[in-house]
C-alpha cells in the first residue's frame, strides 16, 4: 500500500471517530500562517451559551503513513487541548522505542478490526493545555481557514429550550 493510500486510510477512521465524538470537526484547518492541522474537532463544555463555547475542548489530530512522513518536517502541529497522533502500530512502536513521540500526544493506531485505540498516552492530564489560541480564533480557523468542515450536532451554539433572538 501507498503512503498516500495508508494516510487515506487512517484519515477516513479519524473522521469517522471524530464526527462521532466532537460537535464541530474541520480537515486541513490553517491555525496560523507557517501551522496547518490535518484535523480539528471541538465539543463544547458545560454551563450557559458562554460558558458551553468558552470552556470547550479542541484536539488537534495528525495523520503520518511513514517515518519518512513523520520525519518530513510538515504536520506536527500539536497546539490543542488534546493532542493525538494517528499512525500504523509498527510506526507508532517504532517512534516509541526511538523515544521520539512528541510530549503531550495521544497515540492512536488501528486495530485488527480497524477502529483506532489508544496505543500511548503522552498527555499532560492534570498539567494544562498545549493550546496557545482562544477559542474564538480556534473557530473562526475551523469556520474559514479549512479545506472541509462538518457540524456534527445542532445544539453547538445553543442550549435545548433557551430562546435567543439574534
Amino acid at each position: 500500500m501507498s503512503r498516500w493510500d495508508v494516510t487515506e486510510e487512517l484519515s477516513e477512521k479519524v473522521e469517522k471517530k471524530l464526527r462521532r465524538q466532537f460537535a464541530l470537526v474541520a480537515r486541513e484547518v490553517w491555525v496560523d500562517p507557517d501551522h496547518r492541522v490535518d484535523f480539528m474537532a471541538f465539543s463544547p463544555g458545560v454551563g450557559g451559551r458562554n460558558m458551553k463555547l468558552e470552556h470547550g475542548r479542541f484536539v488537534f489530530v495528525e495523520v503520518k503513513s511513514c517515518m519518512a512522513d513523520f520525519k518530513s518536517g510538515h504536520g506536527l502541529t500539536f497546539r490543542g487541548d488534546d493532542n493525538w497522533l494517528v499512525c500504523p502500530r509498527d510506526l507508532a512502536d517504532e517512534l516509541h522505542d526511538k523515544m521520539l513521540l512528541p510530549s503531550g500526544v495521544q497515540v492512536y493506531c488501528p486495530d485488527s478490526g480497524g477502529s483506532l485505540r489508544l496505543r500511548y498516552d503522552l498527555s499532560m492530564r492534570g498539567t494544562g493545555s498545549l493550546r496557545e489560541d482562544s477559542t474564538l480564533c480556534l473557530l473562526w480557523a475551523m469556520l474559514m481557514d479549512s479545506y472541509s468542515r462538518w457540524r456534527t450536532t445542532g445544539d453547538v451554539f445553543r442550549e435545548t429550550g433557551e430562546n435567543c433572538d439574534l
